[in-house]
């Protein structure tokens, strides 16, 4: 009898926990992508509408999404060298910087960027912009060094109707510092700070979920006030 009775507060156990499980998970939303247009994931700088209006030249006034995108793990991995050949052989000038550590002057070859890489199991939080196609052609200039890849079957809170939805990763063979370089490379205070504001302004548990989702740097900090900066030769 007694076992009896344990096997169906068991079963009704189970029945109960599977009801408050699937009234926890969210279904996911359709979201229509107009004509015309693309959706585009911010998960560094561009989570900051200034930065994306800057990015855009022009004030956005469409929808803002927090999302999650699923099988992708952030880092802060990517350098840009600030005399990259491509900039040189484009008419960008030549810089050299420096910092001075115990009185000793350091060079720095450049700057440490956010980027993302597959993994299964893994997961980023970000924003989702629509933006026109012209727009994303714009965008892809602005983001050199990176890929546009699409990733509209990766976002956990929308299934899309009518376009698709992208996200920028570094090129295969992008520059990487080693353990050696990560002291010539470093993350610039203000750019960091620009992330993580944006980050706060959409909230306290935002905030967290980036922090979480994002390997810590390992790159030195650095403030534009603390670098001196020169012109190369």
């Amino acid at each position: 009898m007694a076992k009896r009775y344990l096997g169906a507060f068991l079963c009704v156990l189970m029945l109960t926990l599977s009801s408050l499980s699937g009234c926890t998970r969210k279904a996911k939303r359709t979201l229509e992508i107009p004509s015309g247009s693309a959706g585009i994931v911010a998960y560094g700088s561009l989570i900051s509408l200034p930065s994306m209006e800057q990015t855009l030249g022009h004030k956005y006034d469409g929808p803002v999404h927090e999302i999650h995108l699923r099988g992708w793990e952030r880092m802060w991995t990517c350098v840009r060298p600030f005399n990259d050949p491509q900039a040189i052989a484009a008419g960008a000038p030549k810089i050299d910087a420096h910092f001075l550590r115990d009185g000793e002057r350091v060079p720095i070859n450049g700057t440490a960027e956010l980027n993302i890489y597959p993994k299964n199991k893994s997961w980023i939080n970000g924003i989702l912009y629509l933006i026109t196609e012209e727009e994303l052609l714009s965008l892809d200039k602005r983001e050199h060094g990176y890929q546009r890849v699409d990733v509209t079957d990766r976002i956990e809170e929308f299934r899309f109707r009518g376009g698709k939805v992208y996200v920028y990763e570094g090129l295969p063979g992008a520059p990487v510092a080693t353990s050696a370089d990560k002291v010539t490379y470093v993350l610039i205070k203000e750019f960091r700070d620009l992330v993580t504001g944006a980050c706060d302004l959409q909230g306290k548990e935002f905030r967290d979920e980036f922090d979480r989702s994002t390997r810590p740097c390992e790159f030195p900090v650095l403030s534009y006030r603390d670098i001196v900066w020169e012109k190369g030769n």
